[in-house]
């Protein structure tokens, strides 16, 4: 065998473990883009599973956020310092549904959890004393304007009732 030749089958597997190396590392950007999904579902999901745990851990509170997200209540039912705890509550819970609009936006939260999540806060806004929080939070530049668009623009769904 010539030198030419050894060169040309050098070639040939240099090559070959290039198209080796290649299909390797798609193999595992797959495996780290599904992972970094599941990641981020989990998170999501953790993060309004964990507010609503420590919120049951709060009688008043608790029982203020039901009594205030029906369709029967109104802001004039509520003394101001109970819009204010419903307020703080209800900042915390539209910034976590930020972070996962973020999330849905770059790609790591899949379509499906988003848009069941935006059809819940927009059917969430459309009660009177929720409606009062998100006019507010809308006014105080609050969240992105991509987010607030988000909300606005789904398709409320779902009866929200908690007591009937």
């Amino acid at each position: 065998m010539t030198l030419s030749e050894l060169a040309n089958i050098g070639e040939t597997l240099g090559g070959l473990a290039v198209l080796v190396s290649l299909c390797y590392l798609i193999i595992e950007i797959r495996r780290s883009t599904r992972t970094a999904k599941s990641a981020s579902a989990w998170n999501a999901t953790v993060t309004l599973a964990e507010l609503c745990e420590g919120l049951s851990h709060n009688r008043e509170l608790s029982a203020l956020i039901v009594q205030s997200s029906t369709e029967t209540s109104r802001r004039e039912d509520l003394t101001d310092e109970e819009f204010s705890q419903y307020f703080l509550f209800f900042r915390s819970l539209f910034f976590k549904y930020e972070a996962q609009w973020y999330l849905w936006r770059e790609g790591t939260l899949s379509d499906e959890m988003w848009d069941n999540r935006r059809k819940w806060a927009k059917s969430f806004v459309s009660l009177p004393v929720p409606a009062r929080a998100w006019a507010i939070e809308k006014q105080q530049h609050q969240y992105s304007a991509g987010f607030v668009e988000s909300i606005d623009s789904a398709v409320a769904s779902g009866n929200l009732a908690v007591l009937e």
